[in-house]
């Protein structure tokens, strides 16, 4: 049996880090920010309870930077599913609701960390970062949606309310009474339910235009 300070999973230098936050990110999906610690993830990745501290001057740097993958990954799994559904712009768009949907129920890690945690100081930079990524992805897909005078300030609500309506659904999934097993269909309801959503606020949209 291997010792706490014997490398069991082969993380030598510059792969350390990385390691570090994926142990980190699955150590979140298990216990949430509340049992998160250092020497938890370090014990995970079978490192010294020491060795987290070259790449990472303290829990919150490694809080903030299993933030900013979770981010990075999200954003990554939106923009794939928005580029296979096809070129239509609505259907780019509610195809995100479908793939924040699944990345959630399938991963289960670090929405209390990126929405609910208050990061500081540099940290803070860090989650930020791709925090902007992650909203200009949507407002790219939001803005080939709407009509072309609808202003930033009302895009940004927009899909500041799509997102939310998606996040809503999926934590309810894990944390209510129905089973999150069915992930392919709770990710296809997301996807029919941001489609209408925003097919609706286009026919608004339209209605306010027309009146007299």
């Amino acid at each position: 049996m291997s010792s706490p300070t014997t490398p069991r999973r082969g993380y030598h230098h510059g792969d350390l880090r990385a390691g570090l936050i994926r142990e980190g990110i699955a150590l979140l999906a298990e216990t949430g920010v509340a049992g998160f610690s250092v020497a938890k993830v370090a014990a995970r990745a079978g490192v010294s309870s020491a060795a987290p501290y070259r790449h990472f001057p303290d829990r919150e740097a490694l809080l903030a930077a299993c933030a900013a993958a979770i981010i990075a990954a999200i954003t990554d799994a939106l923009a794939e599913a928005a580029e296979q559904a096809g070129p239509d712009p609505v259907g780019r768009l509610a195809a995100t609701a479908g793939a924040y949907t699944r990345y959630v129920l399938e991963h289960r890690a670090g929405v209390d960390l990126v929405y609910a945690h208050d990061f500081a100081g540099p940290h803070r930079q860090t989650v930020q970062e791709q925090s902007r990524r992650l909203t200009d992805t949507l407002m790219a897909l939001a803005s080939a949606v709407l009509p072309d005078d609808v202003s930033s300030a009302d895009t940004a609500d927009f899909v500041y309310v799509c997102l939310s309506t998606t996040h809503g659904y999926a934590t309810l999934l894990l944390r209510g009474t129905r089973p999150p097993q069915d992930i392919d269909g709770h990710a296809a309801r997301a996807v029919v339910a941001a489609r209408d959503h925003i097919t609706g606020h286009l026919l608004r949209l339209h209605d306010q235009d027309t009146s007299p």
